[in-house]
């Protein structure tokens, strides 16, 4: 639970100035609430240097600016003297002298870099005898030291005292929020690897972990492209992350009455929940961006999935918007009450603030799956580029109205910090793997193979790497995609398939367990020089894409692509399938390539796959490790029966069965439907491990 809590302490360490953690939290605002009581008290009254041509005061002045300016104060006698007097006779002898110099040093004008002409002890030394009066509608200027009203000394000390109780509340929650967005993924991963928990781990998978919420919707997108839906499992902790979020917005409000700072009830709790949506945003911000991440800590300290992360990202995003937009309402609703939007609308931090939240509206709209399938690419770099104007407008927002005094800014820097170091671990795999030439043939009409050779990376299944091929869009050289990971010593050449077939006496693909139809061209193919591009015989490894539109539509014949690849990074779990008694790999097209590692991992698989007429050049290319499995349903033309093959299975009578699917969003999401009604009527255990990418 370290990651995005170490990255908001290091943060506060790290940058100077008074603001070293959070309200509440090694920062204290109105200590002691007694003196600045008094300045409140004080503030107010002309001076004979005060201004009467002066700018409006915003609603978050608090006593600062108006008519009178610090520099006038630190040099006003009488100004100095009833102020210390008022702090001397209203603060007792429980509050220690050092605190009450150190708000003299700091707060005495209203602003901490314009000292007074006197310290606290020499302003008190100026007073040869005590006020005997009070500042009167009858003064135009203050001519002599006066009596602050006790009572007037101690609502201005409690306003801000519960003020700054409101504020010790928003960090303790925001600080909630964070821990338990963070933490509940480490938490639920441990209690499922504690002892004696696996027979209970496989009772709550068919109904909590495999099944959608939406019928058989998942990998699909539902109807008119509204998303994709979430799974039980995912869905609970959306559900209670966000009822926590409407808890965390909604509770711990306490009321002072009379107040100094708001008019009535209703002003001074809508002030407070304004301010408490805003914080409980800015404590989402990391998480947000740590769950999109591809070095996402939580990934290596959990046994969840990437694209269980992505799904969680999406809706904590939605969660942050919906914070920033009752933040936004709230604030624009009370200061029309308070009478003080006019004089806010023209400030600096209202501006950016306007600006974060537009951008975090537009990121809302523009992160639709309707926008993402349009063009992905688009979708992306605007997508980042609309992130660095939420951060930049929070940033300002926060800096022209508090400059860096109560910590809010270390949110946002925890935020940046989460992003710098995925995007720094990327560049290090990048460097790692350093650049390499890769073989690009063509062994369909719509899949090439691109061998990527020196490679040593472990033969392990569930993994995928993002490849760049930058010569390919000299433009856009940061574009990139996943793909499955095939070790290149797993393939064999058709010749080396063939060898080994006839020693084994085995069938390959072309003449056991294959049904076709169609034909498909041959295509010339480039030769592997293995030495020459960096690699021993056998060392690398190999990916199969299939053209879309993008980057990947560019991919054709090449001898010494320039290739980077950044990876590898786990796509699922594997432990749970590879501890079965039995493995059936389930793969539709171009998706074998996800489940192919297996069969070196497990000593009883069945392969089943079905691929397009077109792209029988797939299976040809495949025959090598396809002729090592001694059991395999490879349809070129027709589709898979899933439910037939999981009811040879479970009439074989295994006691825990293992399945992975990869391929086609339909062929997903029928063989999670089917596998969990299977799991939850046994009396087999079933395990499900779903390869597909979800962005």
């Amino acid at each position: 639970m370290r990651g995005v809590l170490t990255a908001v302490g290091l943060a506060a360490l790290a940058l100077p100035g008074p603001a070293q953690a959070f309200i509440g939290y090694g920062i204290t605002m109105y200590d002691p609430s007694c003196a600045f009581g008094c300045y409140d008290g004080v503030s107010g009254y002309m001076l004979e240097c005060s201004v009467m041509d002066h700018g409006p005061v915003g609603a978050h002045s608090h006593g600062a600016g108006g008519p009178t300016s610090p520099e006038c104060r630190a040099g006003d006698t009488y100004f100095l003297t009833t102020l210390a007097y008022c702090m001397k006779t209203n603060c007792d002898a429980s509050t220690p002298m050092w605190k009450l110099e150190k708000f003299w040093s700091e707060q005495a004008t209203g602003d901490k870099t314009v000292p007074a002409k006197w310290s606290y002890g020499e302003a008190l030394a100026q007073l040869k005898k005590p006020p005997t009066d009070e500042y009167g509608e009858d003064d135009h200027h203050l001519t002599r030291t006066v009596l602050v009203d006790a009572e007037i000394v101690k609502d201005n000390a409690l306003t801000r005292e519960h003020f700054e109780y409101a504020e010790m509340i928003h960090s303790r929650y925001g600080l909630i929020l964070l821990i338990v967005g963070f933490g509940t993924p480490i938490v639920i991963s441990m209690f499922t690897r504690l002892p004696y928990m696996s027979s209970l781990s496989d009772k709550l998978k068919p109904y909590i972990v495999y099944p959608s919420l939406i019928g058989t919707y998942h990998v699909r997108p539902l109807p008119f492209l509204l998303g994709n839906a979430a799974t039980i499992g995912q869905s609970l902790y959306v559900i209670m992350f966000a009822a926590l979020n409407i808890a965390m917005a909604a509770a711990g409000y306490k009321s002072i009455q009379p107040n100094t700072w708001f008019g009535n009830q209703w002003q001074e709790v809508m002030g407070y929940f304004s301010a408490r949506t805003g914080v409980l945003a800015f404590a989402l911000t990391p998480l947000v961006i740590l769950l999109s991440g591809r070095n996402n800590i939580l990934l290596w300290a959990t046994n969840w999935s990437h694209s269980t992360f992505m799904v969680l990202h999406r809706w904590v995003a939605r969660i942050y918007a919906a914070q920033v937009i009752v933040h936004s309402i709230a604030e624009l609703v009370l200061y029309i009450d308070m009478g003080s939007y006019e004089a806010e609308f023209k400030t600096e931090y209202w501006a950016w603030g306007i600006v974060a939240t537009v951008f975090a509206c537009a990121m809302l709209v523009f992160s639709s799956l309707f926008f993402r399938r349009w063009s992905y690419e688009l979708f992306l770099i605007g997508h980042i580029i609309m992130a660095v104007f939420v951060i930049v407008g929070s940033w300002y927002h926060v800096e022209f109205l508090f400059s860096r005094k109560w910590g809010y800014e270390f949110w946002l820097y925890a935020a940046c910090a989460v992003w710098f170091f995925d995007r720094v671990i990327r560049v290090f795999r990048i460097l790692k793997n350093g650049p390499r030439r890769a073989v690009v043939t063509e062994v369909a009409d719509d899949i090439v193979r691109v061998d990527v050779k020196g490679i040593r990376w472990t033969a392990a299944p569930g993994l995928h790497t993002y490849a760049y091929f930058p010569a390919l869009s000299p433009w856009r050289p940061w574009e990139n995609h996943p793909f499955s990971i095939l070790p290149t010593a797993l393939l064999q050449s058709k010749r080396d398939a063939s060898l080994s077939g006839a020693a084994s006496g085995s069938d390959t693909p072309s003449n056991a367990d294959v049904e076709k139809s169609g034909a498909v061209a041959s295509t010339s193919r480039p030769e592997r020089d293995d030495q020459a591009l960096g690699g021993a015989p056998g060392t690398g490894i190999t990916l199969y894409v299939r053209k879309s539109k993008g980057l990947t539509k560019l991919l054709a014949n090449h001898n010494s692509l320039l290739t980077l690849l950044d990876g590898p990074y786990p796509d699922n779990p594997t432990d749970g399938v590879l501890k079965s008694d039995r493995l059936l790999l389930i793969a539709g097209g171009v998706g074998i390539t996800g489940v192919l590692p297996y069969i070196a991992r497990h000593t009883n698989v069945k392969v089943c796959w079905s691929v397009r007429a077109a792209a029988e050049g797939l299976v040809r290319d495949l025959e090598g490790p396809l002729s090592r499995v001694a059991e395999k349903d490879v349809r070129i033309g027709s589709r898979l029966d899933v439910a037939a093959l999981l009811e040879e299975e479970q009439r074989t009578g295994w006691n825990r069965v293992g399945v992975v699917v990869c391929g086609p969003g339909g062929l997903c999401d029928d063989t999670r439907a089917l596998v969990t009604a299977k799991a939850r009527t046994g009396p087999a255990v079933w395990e499900l491990e779903v390869d597909a990418f979800s962005w």
